[in-house]
């Protein structure tokens, strides 16, 4: 069994909804499974600690589910055109990994959500494909052929009903 591992962060659940879709997808290929989870908020308060285990939604990643999973599908609201602080903060802590070769040769997609067409989805995309280049990751994407990408009308890949 495959384990794709769909790590996000979510603000106001347009991402963590994205995310539920995209592990429903991984489920329906034979021999995969999808493991959901996301990373902490980033605060500006410097004693702010976040508990281990969040109040709602999936548990909190780990560099070890980063590590083992045979996949990854990464997702971020768009922010000013990059990924969320929280995403990028957790990516910083995996030099580790980078020095180990953990990742490479590994698939991984990206996805992200904004508010408006042109929210500054393509340059989130590439800030969140960088660190994964750097770890050797293998980046995949839907092709040009894929006809509902041609019906997108709220600013996703998911159509009309995202």
């Amino acid at each position: 069994m495959l384990e794709i591992l769909v790590l996000y962060y979510s603000r106001y659940r347009h991402v963590a909804l994205m995310a539920q879709k995209i592990a429903r997808g991984i489920e329906e290929v034979p021999d995969c499974q999808a493991r959901i989870r996301t990373v902490p908020p980033v605060s500006t308060i410097c004693e702010a600690t976040a508990p281990e285990i969040p109040e709602a939604g999936p548990p909190y990643v780990s560099l070890e589910n980063l590590q083992i999973c045979a996949g990854l599908a990464l997702g971020s609201p768009t922010h000013f055109g990059n990924m969320a602080a929280p995403l990028k903060y957790f990516l910083d802590q995996t030099s580790g990994l980078w020095l180990s070769g953990a990742l490479v040769g590994k698939p991984a997609a990206v996805f992200t959500s904004t508010s408006s067409l042109h929210g500054g989805q393509e340059s989130t995309l590439l800030s969140m494909m960088l660190p994964l280049l750097h770890h050797g990751m293998l980046i995949l994407g839907l092709p040009y052929t894929e006809t509902d990408l041609l019906t997108t009308r709220t600013g996703h890949s998911f159509g009309r009903h995202g």
